[in-house]
């Protein structure tokens, strides 16, 4: 309905003991409950808003999930007024801003003092709510939706007359009633249903329905085009299970007409694909694309095997913060239906630089850049050097320490450096450790360590790597070497 969603599931093959953990996120909302039954309700809902729902089976030596996206049912109407005595300020912009809220509050407020009594009880009831999308330039133009949940007795004329004269009512927002309308929601755009992708949304007044497209069964009838398979004998997309046969749940719901039982199966399990934005000394920004419509996904923070952050998410980008400067940290991102099978995993290193700016690098007080101190400290000289390839161009896949690549451009630099600088040095144990690539052209961090004990200026450390890496990636490449 428009404030409940209800509905069961049960394994393909026969009927399983639990535990069930079943999770509904709805925005900033999240609901999980552990049950032996194979069905249940979330009520006190929000009409009008997309819902996923998973259902997790526990007692798995492997956790196998599998999620739906749910809409709630509601009559939606779009609308748009002129307030010609507030100034637009660029705060109106950030619907988070308390500018923004502030209006927000004194809008709705001003409604709700001049609407009839029968529009306002649904509204103290809850019954219908106003949400503004957006607010721009042009004296104040406001948009904004009224939501209705579905069987209340009043018309779409009845809610344009009401707000309307509310607003013309209104001393304190005066509203240009030539730039007022109100109408019925084209809720066919996308985002805005929970039609099947395989399906066609019909707008129906301020609601819609959906109808499963040529080629496709509809699985759930009594809801038509949510759930549309591709007729073909093919084996359906199912999840795995620890079970003797493949499951999917089935769920049971309902809308304000009918009830629907269907079932559902996971996304496809391949797996997603990462792409790492942007790396600082205490963030790591990325995001994937993958899965489908509605999915859910697991995002998972490591550090070396200690697992250090993991939430789920249906957003498809994320930020890791507060890291360690100069450290290693791999970053996992799965469908949730999927598991272990569709989980990719990048390793980035957070931004080292700082880590060489910190004078007495190696007294024990110094707890940060743990991993390089040990590296660093352990050897008689240290070198931290990076180079500007201007020959080169950055690919965001050089974040990632286990990509191809990484690893090519990391050994085409190690290799000549190591090789030239071992008969240049007359040192056989001089190495050199790679610690990351950032844009910029192509900045190439790494750390030069020396065995022997007579010490080597940074000078002529630099003379020396700007000559081996000049010879192979152009006269415009810049050495900088810092000693350590």
């Amino acid at each position: 309905t428009s404030t409940i969603i209800q509905f069961s599931w049960r394994p393909q093959g026969g009927t399983r003991d639990g535990p069930y953990i079943v999770h509904l996120w709805g925005g900033s909302r999240e609901m999980s409950r552990s049950l032996n039954e194979t069905s249940t309700a979330f009520e006190n809902l929000l009409s009008d808003h997309e819902y996923q729902i998973s259902v997790e089976v526990s007692t798995c030596s492997k956790n196998v999930s599998t999620s739906l996206a749910v809409r709630t049912a509601a009559e939606v109407f779009s609308g748009t007024t002129r307030i010609t005595n507030e100034v637009f300020v660029s705060e109106y912009q950030n619907k988070s801003s308390t500018t923004f809220k502030d209006f927000e509050t004194k809008f709705i407020k001003e409604i709700k003092q001049h609407l009839p009594q029968k529009s306002l009880k649904l509204l103290m009831e809850e019954k219908m709510r106003i949400i503004i999308n957006s607010i721009k330039n042009g004296s104040v133009i406001v948009v904004f939706e009224i939501v209705l949940d579905v069987g209340e007795n009043i018309t779409k004329p009845e809610i344009s007359d009401a707000f309307i004269e509310a607003l013309n009512m209104s001393t304190v927002l005066k509203a240009d009633l030539k730039k007022t309308v109100i109408e019925a929601r084209n809720s066919c755009q996308p985002g805005l249903n929970d039609c099947s992708q395989h399906a066609t949304c019909i707008a129906e007044g301020a609601s819609y329905s959906c109808q499963c497209n040529k080629g496709f069964t509809d699985n759930s009838p009594r809801v038509p085009g949510r759930v549309c398979q591709q007729k073909q004998n093919l084996p359906s997309q199912q999840m795995t299970t620890v079970f003797p046969k493949s499951a999917t749940a089935r769920f049971t719901g309902s809308t304000a007409n009918s009830i629907f039982t269907t079932t559902f199966a996971s996304e496809p399990c391949m797996p997603v694909s990462m792409k790492v934005q942007d790396v600082t000394r205490e963030a790591i920004q990325f995001s994937w694309t993958g899965g489908g419509r509605g999915s859910l996904y697991t995002v998972s923070l490591m550090d070396g095997n200690r697992e250090i952050n993991k939430t789920t998410t249906k957003e498809t980008k994320s930020m890791f913060k507060h890291l360690l400067p100069g450290h290693v940290y791999t970053i996992s991102v799965a469908v949730l239906s999927c598991a272990e099978s569709s989980r990719t995993s990048v390793s980035v290193r957070t931004d080292p630089v700082s880590c060489f700016n910190r004078t007495e690098f190696c007294l024990p007080e110094n707890t940060g850049c743990p991993d390089l101190k040990y590296i660093i400290c352990s050897h008689y000289q240290a070198f931290a050097c990076s180079v500007l390839l201007k020959s080169q161009t950055f690919s965001h896949t050089l974040y990632n320490s286990e990509s191809e690549g990484y690893k090519t451009m990391s050994e085409s630099i190690k290799t000549e450096v190591v090789r030239e600088m071992r008969i240049k040095l007359k040192d056989d144990h001089f190495d050199v450790i790679m610690l990351g690539f950032r844009p910029g052209s192509v900045i190439a961090y790494f750390v030069s360590l020396l065995q022997k004990q007579e010490p080597i200026d940074a000078n002529v450390m630099q003379a020396y790597l700007s000559q081996i890496l000049k010879s192979k990636f152009g006269d415009k490449t810049e050495v900088t070497v810092q000693c350590k």
